[in-house]
């Protein structure tokens, strides 16, 4: 069950079949035929947009066929979860069953057509939309020059499978971080979570290009190391992703994984996130800092207070807030 990724229900709601459709839209969704049954029809839907990634609630009281309108969304991704209700989806021309027990991934140009069924008078799903920019960008780093919509992602994830559950965490981050406007005011995290769902999807959702993954050299020379390292301490205060570093230094993201483990033994997403607590210690440490620990953390791509506190901690032995009250005089 996914309930639990928006604890509270979409904000919009109608009986009118039209005026659900002009919200949906903009979004490449159109009617196919009304509701079943059409009378007594309820629901209740909201859409929150950001710089990397869009999210769709909704709730209905009836399934209906919707078919879609892609043409201007070349390279987005969607990932859908139902909370309750069933779905079949015309993917490429092959039907796709959708059940609260799996996670859908559809390139959005190769999506035709669905019908959506609402069990015990109730449909719910939470759709997030991957945008063209970011998703060619990893795509890229990954795997060349490629074509989202050419890879023949497999569509359905079994949230049963280890990766099924990472990803619904990472679902559940950006959704709720969305919503709440973290992500917005944090545009390092927007960036990072969104890279890490699609690397996710890419690595461990089977497609036609999954055997070029293991083709790369085992380790990368230092040299690009270096120069990654070298690059991430000059940009922290940048949204930084693999992608970005990877094209920076001239290799495939994987590849700079490979090596960050390699040589560094860790990953550079962890790496980067150690140079940015560096960051924060430095700013925190300075009398004449005024802003609250949880802004300055904010600002360099921590949106969780209690981890950030514990990996502060763990990297310099003593809380973010004992920092500031050494920095301003209050402790030896």
């Amino acid at each position: 069950m996914v309930e639990d990724i928006l604890a509270a229900p979409p904000t919009r709601s109608g009986s009118s079949f039209e005026e659900l459709l002009e919200i949906l839209h903009p979004h490449g969704i159109n009617a196919h035929s009304s509701p079943r049954p059409e009378d007594a029809f309820r629901w209740h839907t909201d859409v929150a947009v950001g710089a990397e990634i869009d999210v769709v609630r909704a709730d209905l009281s009836a399934g209906w066929d919707w078919h879609y309108s892609y043409e201007s969304t070349s390279g987005e991704l969607a990932i859908s979860l139902l909370n309750a209700g069933k779905a079949e989806m015309l993917i490429a021309g092959k039907n796709v069953q959708r059940t609260p027990s799996e996670i859908a991934i559809v390139p959005l140009p190769t999506m035709q057509a669905q019908r959506v069924e609402a069990v015990d008078g109730r449909y719910s799903s939470v759709t997030l939309t991957l945008h063209t920019g970011m998703v060619s960008k990893v795509l890229s780093a990954t795997l060349g020059n490629t074509a989202l919509e050419d890879l023949n992602l497999t569509p359905i994830v079994d949230l049963s499978t280890g990766a099924g559950q990472t990803l619904l965490q990472l679902i559940r981050a950006s959704a709720t971080g969305l919503y709440d406007g973290i992500l917005t005011r944090s545009p390092k995290a927007s960036a990072l979570l969104s890279e890490a769902a699609l690397q996710l999807i890419l690595e461990n959702v089977p497609h036609r290009l999954t055997d070029r993954l293991n083709r790369y050299p085992p380790d990368a020379p230092p040299r690009y190391i270096r120069r990654a390292v070298e690059y991430m301490r000059a940009n922290p205060h940048l949204p930084l992703t693999i992608a970005d570093i990877a094209g920076t230094v001239g290799v495939s993201g994987r590849l700079l994984q490979l090596g960050f483990r390699k040589i560094h033994g860790t990953t550079p997403v962890a790496y980067l996130r150690q140079i940015r607590l560096e960051a924060i210690h430095d700013e925190l440490s300075r009398p004449e800092n005024m802003l609250p620990v949880s802004e300055v953390a904010l600002k360099w791509g921590f949106t969780h207070m209690g981890r950030f506190a514990a990996v502060y901690r763990s990297a310099f032995g003593l809380y973010p807030s004992d920092t500031v009250r050494r920095a301003r005089g209050f402790c030896n």
